[in-house]
């Protein structure tokens, strides 16, 4: 597949990524709302109506059309960005454009040098069993370090102590507040 792609104008491998992007964008926070839209008819349907989830309702229609770009310039955030815009029902009228800037950045990027690095990384990888596993120590890593400065691992914590309580029976253990508070 590499060697059809590489063989494109780069007008064509721009356009190829940027349309295999948006593809995927656009299934990826229909998704999200169609998840939302089932949770509706679920016991869920009582968080969803919650201030918690409202407040990320709104944060997200606010901020979103600047996070959605930016997402297209990591590697393993796009999917978990555009999801949770479909999630929390993002206005399509703020999604599309900020979907289509994203996509067009992603599509410069891979349309042009982002292709050859990543099978240049993978070529690496596969070709040897010392290089792939420093791939996956150094990816462990940057999710480890990603979750421990945002705080994730914290309200991790707090979550499996919060359950263990309840399912223990030991008071406090049903405050549902304590663990949207713990990454405040």
């Amino acid at each position: 597949m590499m060697d059809w792609i590489a063989s494109l104008p780069l007008g064509w491998a721009i356009l190829f990524f940027w349309a295999l992007g948006t593809a995927r964008a656009t299934v990826t926070y229909s998704l999200g709302r169609g998840i939302a839209a089932g949770a509706e008819h679920t016991s869920l349907r009582r968080y969803m109506a919650g201030p918690v989830y409202l407040r990320a309702m709104r944060f997200i229609d606010r901020w979103g059309p600047w996070a959605i770009p930016f997402c297209f310039l990591t590697v393993g955030l796009q999917t978990a960005v555009i999801g949770t815009a479909g999630i929390t029902r993002m206005r399509w009228r703020r999604f599309i454009p900020a979907m289509l800037l994203g996509t067009l950045i992603w599509g410069l990027i891979y349309g042009t040098v982002g292709m050859a690095v990543v099978w240049a990384v993978l070529t690496a990888a596969l070709a040897s069993p010392v290089a792939l596993i420093a791939l996956v120590l150094a990816l462990a890593g940057v999710v480890i370090l990603v979750l421990w400065r945002t705080g994730g691992l914290a309200r991790l914590r707090a979550s499996r102590a919060q359950r263990r309580a309840r399912e223990h029976g030991a008071p406090g253990g049903g405050q549902e507040d304590t663990i949207s508070d713990a990454g405040r």
